[in-house]
């Protein structure tokens, strides 16, 4: 199986970040590929956006998509780390059962930033080779710190690649307590007295990391490869307010600091389309104060929208002149599902990304 393009959405809050998404998916399952659409966010707006249960397992979605297919994922932060145990351990209940009882493991699960994120892109290879999936686009979370992901195959890597996986296993073992090494009999002394009884979870945790080490790295690589992949491509999303500018401008410094140059810049809910009802109004023979101040305000509307827009589309085109800018219309509509619908008739794809 040749491995997919990907394409990651990042913005901040508020933009229409998952709504671009969905709508770039469907745009590229219309032209014949099987399109996997993953969220990262918590919030679960996927799911609202497309009308549809999402959850851990990757399942199609019925959206008219033309000659391709469009299939959807969106891991819950409550089962995605679970899920990926189970895929870890390759159905030992033993080892499943030990970790979901491990103290450690039951605080990293609540605590540590990125788990929910990790889980969620290991989860995207297992539906990637279960679907034959073309093109991934990424929907990542609404926040500054939502290419964070990026990094974390490789540091985790690294660490699952070193040393310090066995000697962690080995604390509070006997082995470990009769080794003839003084120095490292202090260490495990020092930690069994800076932490106590809860030691012995520790070494339980690293041990069952230390059995799944080579599973964990050999999926890790791919999934780096996936994120870092000359064909992977980064855009950055976001709507016509200083806020979401600077949300976009953070996190493209961000994305360079990783060595990624994003491909492109889009600017949702950038102008108002024309309405047909708005040239019956005016053409009409009938003529009244309402009418009068609903033309006025949506002319009024479309001039701040207008302006808005050009201001953030101008900043980007000041300071970072070779990424490729999209405006998308603003959709008055209030099912979310047609919303997607619409937006993925305004995607030129051949100037966007290469599948």
């Amino acid at each position: 199986m040749s491995e997919p393009s990907v394409i990651v959405c990042a913005g901040g809050g508020g933009v229409g970040k998952t709504t671009t998404s969905a709508a770039l998916s469907l745009a590229l399952a219309k032209q014949g590929n099987r399109v996997l659409i993953v969220s990262l966010d918590p919030a679960r707006r996927l799911a609202d956006a497309l009308g549809v249960e999402l959850g851990t397992e990757a399942r199609e979605l019925s959206m008219d998509a033309g000659s391709g297919t469009l299939f959807g994922l969106m891991p819950d932060p409550k089962d995605a780390l679970h899920t990926f145990v189970e895929i870890l351990s390759e159905g030992d209940l033993g080892a499943i059962e030990r970790l979901r009882n491990n103290a450690v493991y039951r605080a990293m699960e609540a605590a540590v930033p990125g788990i929910h994120e990790l889980a969620s892109i290991n989860l995207t290879w297992r539906a990637i080779e279960e679907h034959d999936i073309d093109t991934v686009v990424i929907d990542t979370a609404p926040s500054r710190n939502a290419v964070d992901f990026i990094s974390y195959p490789r540091r985790l890597a690294q660490l699952l690649g070193s040393r310090a996986i066995g000697w962690m296993a080995d604390l509070g073992t006997r082995e470990g307590a009769s080794s003839p090494r003084n120095r490292m009999r202090q260490v495990e002394r020092l930690l069994v007295w800076a932490i106590g009884p809860v030691v012995s979870d520790v070494a339980d945790f690293f041990t069952e990391l230390a059995r799944v080490r080579s599973r964990f790295l050999w999926l890790n690589e791919h999934v780096a490869r996936l994120l870092l992949h000359p064909r992977t491509h980064y855009f950055l999303v976001a709507a016509p307010t200083t806020a979401a500018r600077d949300d976009a401008q953070y996190l493209l410094k961000k994305l360079r600091s990783l060595k990624i140059d994003p491909r492109g810049f889009i600017l949702n809910s950038a102008y108002v389309q024309e309405s047909d009802w708005i040239d019956v109004l005016e053409d009409s023979d009938v003529d009244s104060d309402c009418i009068r101040e609903v033309l006025a305000s949506l002319r009024e509307e479309h001039q701040v929208r207008e302006q808005a827009s050009a201001r953030v589309a101008r900043t980007f085109s000041n300071r970072h002149p070779s990424l490729t800018q999209l405006r998308l219309p603003y959709i008055e509509v209030p099912d979310p599902r047609d919303i997607v619908l619409a937006l993925s008739n305004e995607f030129d794809l051949s100037h966007m990304v290469s599948t």
